[in-house]
């Protein structure tokens, strides 16, 4: 449909009319306005006006009771629904409401409610446009599709996305089923298991948007494009086919479509494949996908009331349940976070951090790579170096197939892409360093290397210039030791691939300077990631507390557990990949350099499996050389026949280590061991005062290292299975296994004097 500019006595003024005082007030949540031209606009209002709007009963109550008032108004002819926020439409439904819930009853009339309050909407006589600018996220998507048309803003904030299943949720409101009917069922499957955003152009492209426009006339164009509907009941009638056919715009997306939706032996496919993905990606830890599942495959067979009923019911199970329960913590926490700008106890909290226009990075390789390519992403120009032309060419081709790749997704425009690529820069020499406000240097973990980075880097910035390590175990004390201003030096640790792994680790010392502390936080959330400040020391927390873990799974191979075994029982109680790949992915020589690091500041407990150095006898380094636990081609973890799909293991490895792979455990072993080296490390860190609290540790872990989030983290791990029965757990290895499992004397404590909950919820 063609953008509509104007329309009758609309015009050109109906930005000043609709951002006139209200005439009539339905409620504090919202406010309604009336026009001459018959147009109605509903705001939904936040709690100020630099606030995003929630989903809440009583904003939907208010939202459904002022579009009866304005149906039943002769005065008034069509409806826009925008909202106050600034930066969003609605951002889905309010958390606290949902951890209110405490029966899956009250979950079950939620649903019912918000299905039925949407029904109301989108069978209105009047028509409803939804104009949205910025998120439009669970709840708030679901409300833009029971309208009658939406028009969205082309700003890159603007966003489509069912983020349910990631809270261990499914949508409430029955947006999945309006998706499908508009998108087709492949589509919602996409949306509602993945938790994706779609961009206002994408959403467009299947039908689930109507219009796109410029921000500036995004309310003109959806007031007139209101109107418009009032006037031509046609136009109306034809919107279900329009959309069908953009999101059907080739014979190749028409012909899957009606294979798909319109043959039950398409659908049964359809719906095998998905749940066979959905098992092999949740290992039955995430029911939500598989509720999911149910109901779009009832609504495919039996409609859409009849699933609706389903959907009600099984959204009460689910916002109940202990993994919802987990992750909506853990969304709190990061939503928290956000507001933090860094400690305030070591004062300086009035200090607002450096302004960060210009970043400079030591070093082209993956890591430092991947940091350029998520700063130019957050709009700051990045100068990159490296020694020669040929390693700084490799790193700005990785970042180009990064932007690449995204832009493909969708995930951004080929313009953007190109401006974000445009930021980037490529030097051998030291021109420009002089500007830079913050330096990140990304070279091997080697503290001869990274004291010759830093006097380097500290003859080339200015004085308020930050300095930042990428180290992953060596403590910033001692790296910054050669600095002559060690109060602006300070670690910044990121993860691999950094393009990916939404967390950064800031390490300070006792010397750095809290302004320093705070820019770094505000250059790790611009950058897209969570940060969380912890002190200084060997791996500091999440490099630390990965050791020990990655040790275990060497012990149980040199005890003869096959390494297929020991992976999928890892993967199975809930981290993404197991300890073998992620040894080949991180670099099984930098894995046993830092086991070393480790073993030399913390003694026996952390003693480096012996294989370590057969390992490196045979040059096994993991994906860099191609030579590792798997077989790897391009790079990538494959299979050398016939499965290629899934990854296979390199026998030889086993001769290589003189180790024969014919001991079989229990999963439950497997999983017992290798998480409680981590969760006991992650209480001495806490009790040693590397991290500033339970929260922080919980959320690195899950974001940094893949802890099962359904599990919360490390210390709601212990929270919920009690610190009484993890000690006699970590007591019974100790017995059988040695020091390594020696409990930490805060987990001794905890079980001594009943404490959990090292957090509140």
């Amino acid at each position: 449909m063609d953008s509509v500019k104007g329309s009758g006595n609309f015009g050109d003024g109906v930005m000043a009319a609709m951002s006139a005082e209200p005439t009539a007030t339905a409620a504090p949540l919202l406010r309604t306005e009336k026009h001459a031209s018959g147009l109605a606009s509903v705001t939904l209002e936040g709690a100020d006006r630099a606030s995003a709007v929630a989903m809440t009963p009583a904003r939907l109550r208010d939202l459904v009771r002022a579009v009866d008032a304005l149906e039943n108004d002769p005065e008034v002819v069509a409806i826009v629904v925008q909202s106050g926020a600034p930066d969003s439409f609605v951002v889905g439904t309010d958390i606290e409401y949902l951890q209110s819930l405490r029966f899956a009853k009250d979950g079950e009339n939620a649903a019912s409610d918000m299905s039925r309050a949407f029904a109301r909407i989108a069978r209105g006589k009047k028509p409803v446009v939804a104009c949205v600018h910025g998120r439009a996220m669970g709840s708030g998507f679901e409300l833009a599709l029971a309208c009658t048309a939406t028009v969205a803003s082309d700003a890159p904030i603007t966003a489509f996305g069912f983020h349910e299943v990631k809270l261990g949720l499914m949508p409430a409101g029955n947006g999945l089923f309006r998706v499908a009917e508009r998108a087709g069922l492949r589509a919602a499957i996409d949306l509602g298991l993945s938790g994706r955003s779609l961009r206002a152009e994408r959403a467009r492209s299947l039908g689930l948007v109507d219009e796109v426009v410029a921000e500036a006339i995004v309310r003109k164009t959806a007031g007139a494009l209101a109107l418009r509907l009032a006037r031509e009941p046609k136009l109306r009638k034809l919107l279900p086919k329009t959309r069908i056919e953009r999101a059907t715009s080739t014979w190749q997306l028409l012909a899957a479509r009606m294979l798909i939706d319109h043959s039950f032996l398409g659908k049964s496919l359809l719906f095998r494949r998905a749940r066979a993905n959905a098992r092999e990606e949740t290992r039955g830890h995430y029911p939500a996908a598989e509720y999911m599942l149910d109901v779009l495959e009832r609504f495919g067979h039996r409609g859409f009331g009849a699933a609706a009923k389903t959907a009600a019911r099984l959204f009460g199970e689910l916002v109940v349940s202990e993994t919802a329960h987990r992750l909506l913590e853990l969304f709190v926490a990061r939503t928290a976070m956000k507001e933090e700008t860094g400690p305030h106890e070591q004062g300086a909290i009035s200090d607002a951090p450096h302004a960060t226009e210009r970043v400079a990075i030591f070093g082209a390789g993956l890591m430092g790579a991947g940091i350029a390519a998520v700063t130019v992403q957050a709009g700051i120009a990045t100068r990159m170096k490296d020694r020669d032309d040929a390693h700084v060419g490799r790193g700005l081709r990785w970042v180009k197939e990064q932007l690449d790749r995204r832009e493909r997704s969708g995930a951004m425009t080929a313009l953007e892409r190109d401006q974000a690529f445009a930021r980037l820069e490529g030097t051998v020499d030291d021109t420009g360093f002089h500007h830079a406000d913050v330096v990140i240097e990304a070279v091997y973990e080697d503290l001869s290397l990274k004291h010759e980075i830093l006097r380097e880097i500290e003859g080339l910035v200015s004085e308020r210039c930050v300095i930042a390590s990428n180290t992953a175990s060596l403590p910033i004390t001692k790296i910054a030791e050669v600095a002559r201003h060690p109060e602006r030096v300070l670690g910044m640790h990121y993860f691999r691939p950094a393009t990916r792994i939404r967390f950064v680790e800031i390490v300070r010392t006792k010397h750095t300077d809290p302004r320093a502390i705070k820019t770094a936080v505000e250059l790790g959330k611009r950058q897209g990631k969570s940060a969380i400040v912890v002190d200084d020391g060997t791996g500091f927390y999440s490099t630390r507390i990965l050791t020990p873990f990655l040790n275990e799974a060497l012990c149980l191979l040199e005890d003869g557990v096959p390494i297929d075994l020991i992976d999928e029982a890892i993967v199975d109680w809930g981290f993404p990949v197991g300890p073998f790949r992620l040894l080949d992915e991180i670099g099984i020589d930098f894995a046993g350099h830092v086991a070393q690091i480790a073993y030399a500041s913390f003694g026996e407990r952390m003693r480096p499996a012996d294989l370590f150095v057969d390992l490196a006898k045979d040059d096994r380094k993991g994906r860099k050389n191609a030579r590792g636990f798997y077989f790897h081609r391009g790079g990538v973890a494959s299979a050398p026949s016939r499965n290629k799909d899934k990854p296979h293991v390199d026998d030889t490895v086993y001769r290589a280590l003189s180790v024969i792979p014919k001991r079989r455990v229990t999963a439950e072993e497997i999983q017992l061991r290798c998480s409680l080296r981590m969760v006991n490390e992650a209480l001495r860190c806490l009790d040693e005062g590397i991290l500033r609290s339970a929260r922080d540790g919980d959320i690195a872990a899950v974001l940094g290292l893949g802890f099962p989030p359904f599990r919360g983290g490390p210390f709601r791990y212990v929270d919920v299975l009690g610190a009484n029965e993890v000690l006699r757990r970590t007591r019974s290895l100790e017995q059988r296994l040695g020091e390594r499992f020696e409990p930490a004397p805060m987990l001794v404590d905890m079980a001594r004097t009943s404490k959990r909950c090292l957090y509140s919820s």
